[in-house]
C-alpha cells in the first residue's frame, strides 16, 4: 500500500487512467508513458484501477472510479447505497470506514445542498484519497460538500443527532471475516460509536450473528438475488428505514428487503408469530423459492406461513402450495410434471414433452445446476423451469412454466 497519497496525486493519475482507457491495452509503451506521468509506484494504482474498471462500473454505476480489488468488493453496489441514503437524519453523518466512498457518494447526493454536514473517515491514506476522488469526479459540484478525513473512526467527535454509517473492515490478507469480533475496529468499538450517536446503520456480512436488542433492528438486503449484506439499524434509523418502507419495523425483530432494478424496494418483516409451514413430501400445484434475503434471515418459515404455503424438506427447501404468490419475495411458478430426480427418466420425459430447463434450481442436492442445464440443453424446444430438491426421505424432480424474468440459478 502507497501511502500517504495526496488528492494531486490521484488527479495526475486520473490523467494517466484517461490515457489508458483511451489506449485500450496495457502495453510496454503505454507502460512507459504512465510510468513517466506519475512514477513507478503510481502507475501501478493506475493498473489496477484501469483493470477493476468494468467491475467498478458494474457495481458502482458510470464514471471513472478509483479503486482496489479489496476496496471493490467491500463496497456497497450503488442501488443499495443509495437507499440506505434515505435513512439519513437531519441532523450530521459520519460515514466510518468509508473505503472507496461508495456509502459516501450515495449520501452525499442524497442529503442535498449542504445543509446537513457529511464527513467520511478512514484510517488508510490510500483509501481517504480516492474517496476525494471519487466524489470530486462522480458527484456534482451543487450537492452537499464531505469531508474527508484520515483517522481512526472510534477517536472523531460524534455529534448527539448525528446519524453514523459503519462499515468495518470484513477483509484482511486471510480472507473474509463473518465474525464481528474479528471486523476492524472490533465489534466493542462499534458497540461504544452506536452508543453516542442518535441513529446507527451498520454494515456486517449476512452469516455475522450478533444479539437482537430492544431499539435495534436486522435487515438482510438483496439485489440481483443474492444478499448484499446485513444491516443493523440503531433507534432513529428504525423509524428512518420504516418511513422508507412505509411499515413498521419492530425492534428486536428481521426484515428481508429485495432491492428492485428501479431502485425501490420489497420487505417482508417477521412479526415474531408461530406460524409454521407444514412439511411435505414431493411438490403441489406450485413451486415457490423465497428471495435469498429471506433465507439469510431466517424468515423462510414465517413466509411459508404467511401465504399458506408447505415445505419440502423443511426450511432450507423449496416452498409449495395449491395457490400462486403474487410477489417480488418469491419465484413461484405452475407445476406442469413432477416426479423421481432419475437422470436416464428425467431425459425421457423432458423429451416426450419437447422441453429444455433454461434455468435449473437446486435445493440441498449436489447436483450442478450449469451442468444440468447442459446436459439437458437438446431435449426440445420449449423452456421451462427445472427444479430437483430433496424431501425428508428422497429426492425429486420438477417442471414448471417460467416467469416473464427472473434470476438465473436463484
Amino acid at each position: 500500500m502507497i501511502a500517504p497519497i495526496s488528492a494531486d496525486d490521484l488527479e495526475r493519475c486520473e490523467d494517466a487512467l484517461r490515457i489508458a482507457l483511451a489506449h485500450g491495452t496495457w502495453d510496454t509503451a503505454l507502460a512507459a508513458k504512465i510510468r513517466s506521468l506519475v512514477g513507478e509506484d503510481l502507475a501501478a494504482v493506475v493498473l489496477v484501477s484501469l483493470n477493476l474498471q468494468s467491475k467498478a462500473r458494474a457495481k458502482l454505476g458510470d464514471g471513472i472510479w478509483w479503486c482496489t480489488e479489496r476496496s471493490l468488493s467491500q463496497a456497497t453496489p450503488a442501488p443499495v447505497a443509495e437507499l440506505k441514503a434515505r435513512w439519513m437524519n437531519s441532523g450530521s453523518v459520519l460515514d466510518g470506514c468509508c473505503g472507496l466512498g461508495a456509502d459516501t457518494l450515495a449520501i452525499a447526493k442524497r442529503v442535498g445542498s449542504g445543509d446537513v454536514p457529511v464527513t467520511a473517515v478512514d484510517r488508510d491514506p490510500m483509501m481517504v484519497a480516492m474517496t476525494t476522488e471519487n466524489l470530486r469526479m462522480n458527484v456534482q459540484s451543487t450537492v452537499t460538500q464531505v469531508a474527508v478525513r484520515c483517522d481512526d473512526v472510534a477517536t472523531v467527535p460524534i455529534a448527539a443527532d448525528a446519524t453514523v454509517h459503519l462499515d468495518p473492515d470484513r477483509r484482511d490478507d486471510a480472507g473474509r471475516k463473518v465474525r464481528p469480533e474479528d471486523y476492524s475496529p472490533t465489534w466493542d468499538v462499534v458497540e461504544e460509536i452506536l452508543d453516542r450517536c442518535a441513529a446507527g446503520i451498520v454494515k456486517l456480512a449476512p452469516a455475522a450473528v450478533i444479539e437482537d436488542r430492544p431499539e435495534r433492528h436486522r435487515l438482510w438486503i438483496s439485489l440481483g438475488g443474492s444478499v448484499r449484506e446485513q444491516t443493523l439499524l440503531t433507534r432513529q434509523a428504525i423509524d428512518r428505514a420504516a418511513a422508507c418502507f412505509g411499515h413498521p419495523l419492530i425492534e428486536a425483530s428481521r426484515t428481508s428487503v429485495v432491492v428492485r432494478t428501479d431502485g425501490g424496494a420489497v420487505t417482508y418483516t417477521g412479526d415474531g408469530d408461530d406460524r409454521a409451514g407444514r412439511r411435505v413430501e414431493k411438490p403441489l400445484d406450485y413451486l415457490a423459492d423465497p428471495d435469498a434475503a429471506i433465507r439469510a434471515a431466517g424468515l423462510t418459515e414465517s413466509f411459508a406461513g404467511q401465504h399458506g404455503y408447505s415445505m419440502i424438506g423443511g426450511p432450507s427447501g423449496f416452498l409449495t402450495g395449491d395457490t400462486a404468490i403474487e410477489s417480488d419475495l418469491a419465484i413461484c411458478e405452475p407445476v406442469i410434471w413432477s416426479g423421481a430426480c432419475d437422470d436416464r427418466k428425467l431425459r425421457k420425459t423432458l423429451r416426450s414433452m419437447n422441453c429444455y430447463p433454461w434455468r435449473v434450481k437446486t435445493r440441498g442436492v449436489s447436483q450442478n445446476p450449469n451442468v444440468l442445464e447442459k446436459r439437458y440443453r437438446p431435449c426440445g424446444e420449449r423452456p421451462v423451469t427445472l427444479w430437483i430438491g430433496k424431501g425428508s426421505r428422497r429426492q425429486f424432480a420438477a417442471m414448471s412454466v417460467p416467469q416473464a424474468s427472473g434470476h438465473r440459478h436463484r
